[in-house]
């Protein structure tokens, strides 16, 4: 029974994606190991659209550790429990939850010892920042520590980049990177931790930093190349082409404009949104009460893929009690066709 949930989840939530995004595409993915342990490890621009996007794009027995603030009751818990995601804490989820991670990090030894796969974000937060940030050294101590449990162990790290071109909007495209694995037993000398902590956090930025867009340097810094990039209209869902780009900047492009293009939504939009008021409400109402950016695009996926196929399902209802099943068929199908279509013809911009 757990085995069918959990694959109608991920099947669900892939298709979800197929509706949601104007573009989902696989880059490497031939890197991933056929067998055996694995870490991956990955940027974290958008929430928890970046797990379920690398969970339903893996083929390996995935586990992934989640920030444990979004374990907010039993229902929740639950739920993440069934689709194997697995709470872990930080000093800001208060300093008394840290010692609970000892039970979590033996755990990880074990899935590891199995010859499953563990997904974390070793950046430790989300952000929109088109960069890596520093990386905690989480990561490391599950992988020195299930050498240490285990001496014959053997993991291999997946660095993976996800790259987004409008993360928050709708629809928007995105590229998942993977790139080729780490051999970790490499950086591991049990006489000298603190060295090789550093070497595996090092080794594993500067491959992720190859990965996705990594925009280098200060508030001022930073703000001024995004600003060029958008200016050179650069491709956000090739980091090759774009940190290229960034390392290549003409010394006289300094003043450029972002020529923002004025976006004509079309008549398909209003067809959907029409036919969709109840749940657009709906979603506008829980819209104005999400704080940080990178929830955006969570919710709004969460509310699509639930609410506006339910709502479909009952105005089909309401068409065949008012007419026939012909025409209520038709409806339904129509219906769900156009939000496809949607998806990719809308031009959107930052």
């Amino acid at each position: 029974m757990v085995n069918i949930w959990y694959n109608f989840m991920k099947y669900y939530i892939k298709l979800g994606f197929f509706f949601y995004f104007k573009k989902v595409k696989l880059i490497g993915k031939e890197n991933i190991p056929k067998k055996g342990a694995i870490m991956f490890v990955c940027n974290h621009p958008n929430a928890l659209l970046d797990p379920l996007l690398v969970k339903t794009n893996t083929y390996k027995d995935l586990f992934v550790l989640t920030r444990a603030g979004v374990f907010v009751n039993k229902f929740v818990i639950k739920i993440f429990e069934s689709v194997k995601m697995i709470p872990v804490y930080r000093i800001r989820d208060g300093f008394n939850t840290i010692s609970r991670n000892d039970d979590i990090f033996e755990r990880c030894f074990d899935i590891l010892n199995d010859k499953k796969a563990i997904l974390i974000f070793p950046e430790g937060s989300h952000s929109l920042q088109r960069k890596v940030r520093p990386l905690s050294k989480g990561f490391t101590r599950i992988i020195y520590g299930a050498f240490e449990k285990y001496p014959d162990l053997d993991i291999q790290i997946v660095p993976i980049g996800l790259n987004y071109d409008i993360p928050t909007k709708y629809p928007c495209s995105v590229h998942v990177h993977f790139g080729k694995p780490i051999t970790a037993k490499k950086y591991y000398n049990p006489e000298d931790i603190f060295s090789s902590i550093d070497s595996l956090k090092d080794i594993v930025s500067d491959r992720m930093k190859s990965l996705t867009t990594h925009i280098d340097g200060d508030k001022e810094e930073y703000t001024k190349t995004s600003k060029k990039l958008r200016a050179l209209n650069a491709d956000f869902l090739d980091p090759y082409k774009t940190n290229n780009l960034i390392k290549n900047f003409d010394s006289n492009i300094e003043n450029v404009k972002n020529q923002k293009s004025k976006k004509s939504k079309g008549l398909l939009y209003y067809l959907v949104l029409l036919n969709s008021l109840i749940p657009w409400l709906i979603w506008k109402k829980v819209q104005s009460k999400i704080k940080e950016l990178e929830f955006i695009a969570t919710f709004r996926f969460a509310v699509g893929a639930s609410l506006f196929p339910f709502f479909y399902l009952i105005q089909t209802v309401i068409v065949y009690t008012l007419f026939d099943k012909i025409i209520a068929i038709i409806y339904f199908f129509s219906s769900i066709f156009s939000v496809l279509l949607l998806s990719r013809t809308l031009k959107t911009s930052e």
